[in-house]
């Protein structure tokens, strides 16, 4: 592909634009109008049917298949520098590899604002309303007096450093036990990569509440680099300014979440994934990607390091550090020398129906008198129970009627609110319902609330311990702009004794006088069809461990964890604190039944408003695929079955799993079934379909 071609007497330029059709679309390119030569990467406006969109140019070309008069002119140049080369190749890779079209790939990630050009002047001028952020100068000094590495920090920075200074492509996994130091490690690694003027550095975090405390951190302790943040909870003018400020090459800072990925970095020099098992790493609409995996695939473009932070790795990465694709640092030791790890009690829950001591609320008599007696030494608390809401399902005592969504293949939660009235939702399809006054089924008024979430929690603690100051922090609290920062922020200065949350209050909080950990309905994630359930309990046991015994403040620190299945492999792992026994044991189960990372998996999905409709479509699909001459050898697939949540609003969905132990024989088999898909899909209309390469959900 050239650019250097200004003697032809028409310039042709080929568009990705964000639609399903895998095309580009020819432009011409008119000098005199846009007073400029076309270049690879820029992003451009044009005529696409009878509307002006945004897209990106991918190449020049000589000559289109099109009549050259019935070919439109790009009618714009976005005021921006090109997408670095780096990004347009891992769109390309991205494309194929998640069978999406490169302008799928490519346009939804520019800033909204980016992509409606009556923005681009706006955008252009310096925000006026632009927010300083002022840093206490005796904060910086008092931060910056505190990090003192030990030995086995210091010999990860120095690891990691000559990785950088080598300039080359080293993907390495940092695994470390809660509060052992990972973020001062990579902080004091990022200095001196940044010691370089034009160097850049992305650091990605799985979650949005996870960026006020570390955005903190590094502003201490890059006081003088610009940081940028980029999140789906910034207006959609900051998100614009802070893109840009990146693709300029001013920011130096780039931290983000699984968005930033695909941030176009022109100087991009390190990498840094935090709580790389983190499943909000990958992408759940549109395209299906996961961050984690492009971060390593642009690094390796890139030939610069790329380190993948953990207290719990995931099977995938822990595996590749094994066999030595990656190389580990490990962190076997707390930072701080006042800092203990708690000890863990497996509560069996068994024991206490067997001596008439079950509490209906599902709070062990230890764990009460654990809560109780931290309360009398000003400690703080922390419960965790992963499901928001009041209750789980409401049920009529007369004919078991449950409280279905219309929608969904699942129930809806009751919420209840101090200063409004109960209601029903759906935490699938978002459908929301008044409390029916009978049920629709008998008629019967006595409807009862069954099982328990953090609202329910809530309420049982403050009924038994009416002095105690209690915070929830869940999904429905830090709904408004600032309320998690706020709610975090309180616990941190010591306003709460009793703290009640789902995970978000498990990942990366330095809380410095938890002294107890209770942990409740563990056991609800214990058995799944998912065959990561396990290890998504384990880790996330482990992250919630790891939140007590964090200071002096915190001695003696304690956690209690509840279960009826004490001998389960997650929690005994977790009782004996050993992170690589568990991988192991799951690593050898895995190997046993040939799932990853023993082989490559996809699925294939269908959705219509009648099961039948999409089940023939799959089985139709599959029968067609593997007919085609190049269909590869080794290729297992699954009958096409109804979908775990068959029903998502109110359309009935199917799947089909492909699998195979070599990757490339995955990749030609679901080109295959792109093509036959992209067939049907004209004759079948109504029915949707979408490929999922490396489902982290079967």
């Amino acid at each position: 592909m050239s650019f250097t071609s200004p003697l032809l007497k028409e310039i042709i330029v080929q568009v990705a634009v964000d639609t399903p059709v895998n095309k580009l679309f020819d432009y011409i390119w008119s000098h005199d109008h846009l007073g400029c030569e076309p270049s690879r990467g820029q992003i451009v406006s044009v005529e696409f049917g009878k509307k002006e969109i945004v897209g990106v140019i991918i190449q020049q070309v000589e000559k289109s298949d099109f009549d050259i008069n019935k070919i439109k002119q790009v009618t714009g140049i976005a005021p921006l520098p090109v997408l670095s080369e780096d990004l347009m190749s891992m769109a390309e890779f991205a494309s194929a590899y998640y069978q999406k079209s490169i302008g799928e790939v490519l346009v939804p990630a520019i800033p909204k604002y980016w992509r409606q050009k009556e923005k681009w002047e706006l955008l252009s001028k310096e925000k006026r309303a632009n927010k300083k952020i002022k840093i206490n100068k005796a904060e910086i000094g008092e931060y910056q007096k505190e990090i003192k590495l030990n030995d086995e920090q210091n010999l990860a920075v120095t690891e990691l450093t000559n990785a950088t200074d080598s300039k080359r492509f080293e993907c390495y996994l940092l695994q470390g036990v809660t509060g052992s130091g990972k973020t001062l490690t990579y902080l004091r690694w990022l200095a001196n990569v940044l010691n370089e003027d034009e160097a850049q550095v992305l650091i990605m975090v799985p979650e949005i509440n996870l960026t006020p405390q570390l955005e903190q951190s590094i502003r201490l302790a890059f006081p003088e680099k610009l940081l940028v943040v980029m999140h789906s909870g910034l207006t959609d003018r900051t998100r614009a300014d802070h893109w840009a400020k990146a693709s300029q090459g001013e920011a130096k800072i780039i931290l983000g979440t699984r968005m930033s990925v695909m941030a176009s970095i022109p100087n991009l020099k390190a990498i840094v994934v935090d709580e790389e098992h983190d499943l909000s790493y990958k992408q759940q609409e549109g395209v299906r990607y996961s961050a984690r995996d492009l971060a390593v695939w642009r690094a390796k473009k890139l030939d610069i390091p790329i380190l993948l932070v953990s207290a719990t790795p995931s099977l995938e990465t822990w595996f590749n550090a094994e066999e030595k694709r990656y190389k580990k640092l490990n962190l076997n030791q707390r930072a701080s020398k006042n800092a203990a790890k708690p000890l863990v009690d497996i509560v069996d829950l068994n024991v206490d129906v067997k001596i008439n001591q079950k509490n209906a609320h599902g709070f062990s008599q230890h764990l009460l008198s654990g809560i109780a007696k931290n309360l009398e030494n000003n400690q703080q608390t922390l419960i965790f129970i992963n499901r928001r809401g009041y209750s789980p399902v409401l049920q009529c005592e007369a004919c078991a009627w449950v409280s279905d969504c219309v929608k969904c293949s699942a129930h809806m939660v009751l919420h209840r609110s101090s200063h409004e009235r109960a209601m029903l939702c759906c935490h699938h399809c978002g459908l929301m319902r008044h409390i029916p006054k009978s049920c629709p089924s008998c008629g019967n008024i006595d409807l009862m609330p069954i099982g328990k979430g953090t609202q329910k929690v809530e309420e049982y603690l403050t009924q038994q311990f009416p002095k105690a100051k209690i915070l929830r922090i869940d999904a429905d609290t830090t709904r408004k702009k600032g309320s998690a920062e706020e709610l975090f922020g309180a616990v941190h200065d010591g306003q709460a004794d009793i703290v009640v949350g789902t995970q978000m209050i498990t990942k990366g909080h330095d809380y410095q006088s938890v002294s107890l950990v209770g942990v409740i309905d563990a056991d609800a994630s214990l058995f799944s069809q998912d065959y990561r359930a396990a290890e998504r309990l384990f880790a996330q046991l482990m992250q919630v461990t790891g939140r007590a015994g964090r200071s002096a403040q915190s001695g003696g620190a304690r956690v209690v964890i509840q279960t009826k299945y004490p001998t389960a492999a997650p929690y005994k792992y977790l009782k004996l604190d050993d992170v690589n026994a568990f991988l192991t044991e799951l690593c050898a189960e895995r190997k046993m039944v040939g799932l990853p990372p023993f082989s490559y998996q996809a699925l294939v999905h269908a959705e219509h408003r009648t099961l039948s409709a999409a089940i023939e479509m799959l089985k139709e699909a599959a029968k067609l695929a593997q007919e085609y001459i190049n269909w590869p050898s080794g290729i297992v697939m699954s009958d096409v079955v109804p979908k775990a949540m068959v029903r998502l609003a109110g359309q009935e969905r199917a799947q089909i799993l492909i699998e195979s132990t070599n990757r490339q024989a995955l990749q030609k088999a679901l080109e295959a079934f792109q093509d036959v898909l992209t067939v049907q899909n004209k004759k079948r209309k109504g029915v949707g379909w979408y490929i999922e390469r490396d489902p982290i959900m079967l």
